[in-house]
Formats: structure tokens, C-alpha cells, sequence
């Protein structure tokens, strides 16, 4: 059991350290200074999944503890598994 915990957080810590190490600065300042695309990714990230999140809930008539599971979910921005995803795709991560 132990074994298993410091093995996934390795593996994570590798991850988003190789993810990390791909981003050059000139990037970041190009994605930062394009308002349009950082208002679209916050707002789709905070307002836009957490309330498809709440739809799939009431859609579906989800159990109490699978609802606030999705829901908590879908509030979360980012996540390991986006990140894998990111990386296997080679995704622009600036």
C-alpha cells in the first residue's frame, strides 16, 4: 500500500515536472498577453464544466455521493489525468 502511494506520487511529480520543463517563457507571455483565450479558458474551466457537471447530475438522477463526486470534479480545475492527456497529445501547455 505504501509502496503504491509514493509510486503514483512519483509518477506524478515526474509528469508535471516533464510538462513543467517544456514551457518556455516567451510562450507563456504570448499565451498570457491573449485576453480573448485566457477569458474563454477561465470561464469554460469555472463556470462553463461545473455547470455541466450539475446538469449531468440532474439529468441523470445520480446518487447523492456519485453527484457531489462528479460535481466536486468538474469544479476542479486541472487535474493529473488532463495533464496526461496534455502530454501524450503534446498539447500547447504555455
Amino acid at each position: 500500500m505504501v509502496f503504491a502511494e509514493i509510486g503514483s506520487s512519483l509518477l506524478l511529480f515526474c509528469l508535471v515536472f516533464g510538462m513543467s520543463a517544456t514551457v518556455d517563457v516567451h510562450s507563456m507571455r504570448k499565451q498570457l498577453n491573449n485576453r480573448a483565450a485566457l477569458l474563454i479558458g477561465i470561464s469554460l474551466q469555472f463556470i462553463i464544466l461545473p455547470f455541466v457537471g450539475f446538469l449531468v447530475v440532474k439529468a441523470f438522477s445520480l446518487p447523492a455521493v456519485t453527484g457531489i463526486t462528479l460535481l466536486v470534479v468538474t469544479s476542479s480545475p486541472g487535474g493529473s489525468y488532463s495533464n496526461w492527456w496534455c502530454s501524450m497529445f503534446n498539447a500547447e501547455l504555455a
